[in-house]
């Protein structure tokens, strides 16, 4: 009977499996993140089956197989490097100000927003309360009203159409 090449071996195989743990231990202090510590360790154990041959019984196995393990992490980073996105200085002149300017479009809506809270009647600002602040249920709110949660939902939604009207109304909070 022919024997095995040493990387179809059970040998081979007890070797890749009692060095496991250290792969991913050196992986992760690596990269850092467990999942891409263990993608590159996915994809070191491909390599190290498939060039198993190369390897030569009574050589540093455990040098061999983070010499590849290092390759592996090597070539993770420049794919994310090729992946990532960055966008150059002319892109970020035009994306800087936009993004300011929306920021303050945003806290001018807000200031409308809470001006229009304020003058709604103190019973609408309730409903909103215990609605969205205290997360009640549309049930939970009716039965202390005496009333059927589907009437609870309508005079929400007449409170938060009338708040939309009052922002649209307001110089600053109708701008988008």
């Amino acid at each position: 009977m022919a024997e095995k090449p040493f990387g179809q071996s059970e040998a081979f195989i007890r070797l890749m499996t009692e060095h496991q743990g250290r792969l991913y231990a050196f992986l992760l202090s690596l990269l850092g993140d467990p999942d891409q510590a263990n993608d590159v360790l996915q994809e070191t154990n491909v390599v190290l089956w498939r060039d198993s041959g190369d390897f030569r019984p009574g050589s540093n196995f455990k040098a061999w197989i983070f010499r590849i393990a290092h390759f592996q992490f090597m070539a993770h980073r420049q794919r994310q490097l090729r992946d990532r996105l960055v966008f150059d200085d002319d892109v970020l002149e035009v994306l800087v100000p936009a993004a300011k300017a929306h920021d303050e479009t945003y806290e001018a809506r807000q200031r409308c927003l809470t001006e229009c809270l304020e003058k709604l009647a103190e019973s609408h600002r309730d409903l909103l309360r215990r609605r969205y602040a205290e997360n009640q249920s549309l049930r939970e709110i009716a039965a202390d009203r005496g009333t059927t949660p589907n009437a609870v939902n309508q005079a929400l939604f007449r409170i938060r159409r009338s708040l939309i009207a009052c922002v649209a109304r307001t110089p600053a909070g109708g701008d988008s």
